[in-house]
C-alpha cells in the first residue's frame, strides 16, 4: 500500500507573528519641508508691549525734565571744573606731614602725648584738650575719627539688631503679634535716612561725632534687623525640627539650630555695613557731625582746594583700604 505523505507542519503563533508584522504596511512619514523645520515664532506682544514701552519712555522723559538735565549746562560748567581741578594740583601734603598743623603743646612730649603715663593736673587737662579739640581738626585726626564713628556705630547697631532679628523672623518669633509689631516698626524707621537722623540728633545733642555715631547706629540697626531676619527665615528647617524633637526649648533651639546656620551671613552683613558706614560718616561730617567730611567741607567753603584735594585723596585711600581688609576678613571668617 502506498503511504500518504506526511502533512506539512503548521507554524506556531510565535512564528507566524513576525510574518504578519512583516506583511503589515507601515505608513511612510511625510517629508519635512523647510517651513516645517523653521523655529516657532515668539508670541506677538500686541498693543501691551507698545503701551509698556511708551509708559517707560514717558517716565524717563518726565524724570529728566524734572531734574532739569541739560548737557549744555554741563558743557558750560566744564571750564569752572577744570579751573578748580587745576587749582587743586598739587595737593597740599603738608596737611599730613607738617608738625605745625598738629599744634602739639610744648609742655608735652611725644611720649606723654601718646602713652597713658601719669601726668599732673594741668598737663592732664592740656593733653585731654589736645586729643578732644585740636587733633580731630587735622586731616589725620579727622580720618581716625571717621573710622571710630563707623566702628562704634556698627557695634551699637549689631548689639541691638542681633536679638531683634530673631524676633522679626517669622520662623523664630515667639508671637505673631510681636513679629508684626517689630516688622512694621523697623520698616517705618528704615525710611528715615541717616542724613535726616543726623540733622535731628545734631539739633538735639549738638555738633560733633557723638551725634553722627548715633545717626549711623540708628540707620544701621534698621538695615541689619531686616537682613538678619531674612537670613533666619531662609535657614534649613530640618535642623530646627531635629533639635526640637529632642525636647529642646526655645533658647536652646535658637542657640544650637539657628545661630550656627546664620552666623556666616551675619558676619558678612556686619562687615558690609561697616564699609557703608565709612562713607556715610563722611557725608554726615558735611552737616557738622565730625569726621573727615567736616574738614573737607571747611576746605571747600574757604576755597582751599589743595587742602581739600588732599582730604579727598585720604578718603579714597581709606575706603579702598577698608574694602580690601573687609574682603580679606570675610574670606577668613566665612
Amino acid at each position: 500500500m502506498l503511504q500518504q505523505p506526511p502533512e506539512p507542519l503548521q507554524p506556531s503563533e510565535s512564528q507566524a507573528q513576525p510574518e504578519s508584522q512583516a506583511e503589515r504596511k507601515v505608513p511612510m512619514s511625510e517629508p519635512q519641508t523647510p517651513e516645517s523645520r523653521a523655529l516657532p515664532q515668539p508670541p506677538r506682544q500686541g498693543w501691551k508691549g507698545w503701551a509698556v514701552g511708551l509708559l517707560l519712555a514717558f517716565i524717563l522723559g518726565w524724570s529728566f525734565a524734572g531734574v532739569q538735565f541739560d548737557f549744555k549746562e554741563l558743557i558750560h560748567g566744564a571750564p569752572q571744573m577744570a579751573d578748580m581741578f587745576k587749582r587743586s594740583i598739587p595737593p597740599d601734603v603738608t596737611t599730613l606731614t607738617d608738625p605745625e598743623r598738629y599744634s602739639v603743646p610744648e609742655e608735652l612730649g611725644l611720649k606723654e602725648l601718646i602713652l597713658p603715663v601719669p601726668l599732673g593736673g594741668e598737663l592732664s587737662e592740656l593733653k585731654e584738650r589736645w586729643w578732644r579739640n585740636t587733633f580731630p581738626n587735622t586731616v589725620l585726626g579727622a580720618t581716625i575719627q571717621t573710622i571710630q564713628m563707623a566702628v562704634a556705630g556698627t557695634f551699637i547697631a549689631t548689639l541691638i539688631a542681633f536679638p531683634l532679628g530673631f524676633l522679626a523672623a517669622r520662623n523664630t518669633s515667639p508671637s505673631p503679634i510681636l513679629y508684626h509689631a517689630i516688622k512694621l516698626t523697623v520698616n517705618f524707621l528704615r525710611t528715615i535716612p541717616d542724613f535726616a537722623a543726623g540733622l535731628i540728633l545734631i539739633a538735639a545733642i549738638g555738633l560733633g561725632p557723638f551725634a553722627g555715631t548715633l545717626a549711623l547706629a540708628f540707620h544701621t540697626t534698621t538695615v541689619l534687623v531686616k537682613l538678619f531676619s531674612e537670613a533666619i527665615e531662609n535657614i534649613d528647617p530640618g535642623v530646627v525640627e531635629a533639635v526640637t524633637a529632642t525636647g529642646a526649648r526655645y533658647p536652646q533651639v535658637v542657640s544650637f539650630a539657628v545661630v550656627p546656620q546664620v552666623i556666616p551671613d551675619f558676619i558678612s552683613f556686619v562687615l558690609y555695613r561697616f564699609e557703608t558706614n565709612i562713607r556715610a560718616a563722611t557725608v554726615l561730617g558735611l552737616i557738622g557731625a565730625g569726621g573727615i567730611g567736616l574738614i573737607m567741607n571747611s576746605d571747600f567753603r574757604m576755597f582751599q582746594y589743595p587742602q581739600a584735594a588732599m582730604s579727598v585723596i585720604v578718603l579714597i585711600v581709606l575706603v579702598m583700604l577698608v574694602d580690601y581688609l573687609s574682603a580679606r576678613l570675610r574670606r577668613l571668617v566665612i
